[in-house]
């Protein structure tokens, strides 16, 4: 297993590389720079004082020298500092992660808590008006937008549930029912979505397993059908589900860029746009580079999974 992890680690190397490299070029190819946004359309500015504040945002070396000076300071574990505001970007980073981490976090729980015991359901029902109900729910998931759901979801809960609809943030220390409240709209607008994929993923995996010769051994020896189903047969299916909600996570995140600015959330997705409109390139590329490398640790997480929910899987 130890073995396994530091393989995984050391492949993730050449990935994180990868993955700056483009979120430094990416950022740099977009038309204008910070000075250019800050200044608009002033006229009085001197080309000598353009010159002067590219000197000072450190944009007026080549290309290849800013990115080797900014993964050095990454190599440090030094995000390095906001252009737009002059705060540390590990500062700005660890407000917005909290948010879009509880975020994905209730997303993920809405989703399995719906879809799970749905695709169960639907399989040992199948082709029965709950299961023909359930999947056209789920094709319905698939194919509304985000965005779309959202302002529905906004607009449906102003007029009916007005109490519901408080749009403003508040950390979950300070009040967990008001941020709870924040957050349920946001989380069931991104959940949506991976609940439709897990209940067809169950449902799939189910009915692969339900007519297993070990059920049949199961229910032969006089255990319950709810034992045979939950230890049995659902256990045996979750590892298509495990690896579909890892690789979900970053489908949430990014998910989350629409969702946050929709529901005015102040978490990652929010803070990329405005770092992106302001020209904020530190910022820009840190926030891309750490959210990489979470992407990276949930995946040998789940992977790691799969060996707690099938003892035979090994590990070396």
């Amino acid at each position: 297993m130890r073995t396994y992890i530091i393989s995984r680690l050391l492949l993730a190397v050449p990935t994180l590389f990868g993955v700056s490299v483009v979120a430094f070029l990416t950022i740099h190819l977009i038309p204008g720079n910070i000075v250019e946004v800050m200044l608009g359309t002033r006229t009085d500015v001197t080309p000598q004082q353009v010159a002067e504040l590219n000197r000072l945002y450190g944009i007026d070396t080549p290309l290849w020298r800013q990115y080797l000076l900014w993964a050095g300071n990454i190599l440090h574990a030094d995000l390095g500092f906001s252009l737009r505001t002059g705060l540390p970007v590990v500062t700005l980073l660890g407000s917005a992660l909290g948010v879009t981490a509880e975020l994905t976090v209730l997303a993920v729980l809405i989703a399995l808590l719906v879809a799970v015991p749905a695709g169960v359901w639907t399989a040992v029902r199948r082709n029965g008006p709950g299961d023909v109900a359930a999947r056209l729910l789920g094709l319905l998931g698939l194919s509304i937008p985000a965005f779309w759901l959202g302002t529905l979801l906004i607009l449906a809960v102003s007029i009916y549930l007005p109490w519901l609809s408080s749009f403003s943030f508040v950390p979950f220390l300070q009040s967990p029912a008001r941020n709870l409240e924040t957050m349920i709209l946001p989380a069931c607008t991104l959940g949506l979505g991976l609940a439709s994929i897990i209940l067809r993923l169950t449902r799939s995996a189910m009915l692969e397993v339900l007519h297993k010769d070990y059920l049949r051994t199961a229910r032969a020896k006089g255990l319950r059908g709810s034992r045979v189903l939950a230890k049995h047969a659902l256990r045996n299916a979750l590892l298509p589900v495990i690896t579909i909600v890892g690789l979900q996570i970053g489908y949430l995140l990014g998910g989350a860029v629409i969702i946050e600015n929709v529901f005015t959330l102040p978490g990652v997705g929010r803070l990329v746009v405005q770092a992106i409109e302001q020209r904020d390139y530190p910022l820009v590329q840190s926030v891309v580079f750490v959210v990489a490398a979470l992407v990276i640790v949930v995946n040998l997480l789940v992977d790691l999974c799969y060996a707690w929910v099938d003892p035979r899987i090994r590990y070396s």
